[in-house]
């Protein structure tokens, strides 16, 4: 029977984390590390070798991606245990329930990473069209501006909200801890001045361009 070594806890768990850093944005575009993060270890805790199996891939290339990961700050090591054929397994976990790659940071990194980002946020406004909402071309630099700096917000108020319980907060099933976290960053943001300022000033601008709601500017 394995046991558990005494050792030093890592920070709790983080109910999102928002990436504005372009080195380690870039860093999550890499496949097998971006499965290793957010299919896996956002939910529990595994070794390099529950990695390597589940993903079916050589423990060495797991554990230079783990490397990585943990050097970007991305993942820790939670806990160690000793097997009673006297192995240590290391078990690593993600730092958040959840992640999103800042707008902002993603504009910032390679110009791959870069264009992604700029074609993701010009994408939306396109397709807020199918709603009756026709943006002309001239105003797209406004819209997109102003749709970046109200993600950017939303990112930033709902990456300060904090499990005060963690370990009562992971007994409730998945969908259940979806829906309190959503309600728990709505809240915030409607307690925050600057995001509903942004909001306000977005959803203004939104309607001048509603089909049927004529702008004469």
């Amino acid at each position: 029977m394995s046991k558990t070594t005494e050792q030093k806890p890592p920070e709790p768990m983080k109910d999102l984390e928002v990436i504005t850093d372009p080195k380690v944005v870039k860093l999550l575009f890499e496949s097998t590390r971006s499965t290793i993060v957010f299919r896996y270890l956002v939910n529990r805790a595994m070794t390099v070798k529950e990695l390597a199996d589940a993903l079916g891939k050589n423990p060495g290339t797991i554990l230079h991606h783990i490397d990585k990961l943990r050097k970007a700050g991305i993942v820790v090591q939670e806990r160690t245990e000793l097997t009673k054929t006297g192995i240590v397994q290391r078990f690593y976990r993600a730092t958040a329930r959840e992640y999103r790659l800042g707008i902002g940071g993603m504009m910032e990194a390679d110009s791959g990473v870069a264009k992604f980002a700029e074609n993701r946020l010009e994408s939306i406004i396109n397709s807020l069209s199918v709603y009756g909402i026709q943006i002309p071309e001239s105003q797209n630099g406004e819209a997109k501006e102003l749709l970046k700096q109200l993600i950017e917000r939303e990112n930033q108020v709902s990456s300060n909200l904090t499990l005060v319980d963690e370990k009562a907060f992971y007994r409730f099933p998945q969908s259940v801890r979806n829906d309190a976290s959503r309600i728990m960053r709505r809240l915030s943001l409607e307690e925050d001045e600057k995001y509903r300022e942004l909001r306000d000033r977005w959803h203004a601008f939104l309607q001048s361009y509603r089909k049927g709601e004529l702008n004469n500017e």
